[in-house]
């Protein structure tokens, strides 16, 4: 298993600052109706940054600024489902299948197929 990436989200455009000044470069945007997906990469190391200014700050549901999720690589979806909850597999916007599972906390983890 090895780390896929880790999803944030931030309240503005200028939080990518941040990042940028620890070695991140952005490499993908995708523009919603409600907020803005970043992409930004540090060697091996993919951030996938959220801009909404809208999300509250709480640390419970809906989501809060800061971690959204971590996601590892998996060999194959199903033998992971074989042992741990999971929600239904998806496709991702660029065609990886995908679900996801909480850890028991509650905090949401994403687990993407191997391509």
């Amino acid at each position: 298993m090895e780390l896929d990436h880790i999803a944030l989200i931030v309240s503005t455009e200028e939080c990518l600052s941040f990042y940028k000044k620890l070695g991140f470069e952005e490499k993908n945007r995708i523009e919603r109706g409600y907020d803005t997906v970043v992409f930004m990469e540090n060697n091996s190391i993919v951030l996938e940054i959220f801009i909404d200014p809208n999300h509250p700050k709480r640390v419970t549901n809906p989501e809060a600024m800061g971690l959204r999720h971590i996601a590892f690589v998996v060999d194959r979806l199903e033998e992971v489902m074989k042992n741990v909850a999971c929600e239904e597999i998806r496709t991702d916007w660029f065609g990886r299948r995908f679900t996801f599972t909480k850890d028991l906390d509650g905090q949401p983890i994403e687990l993407k197929e191997k391509l």
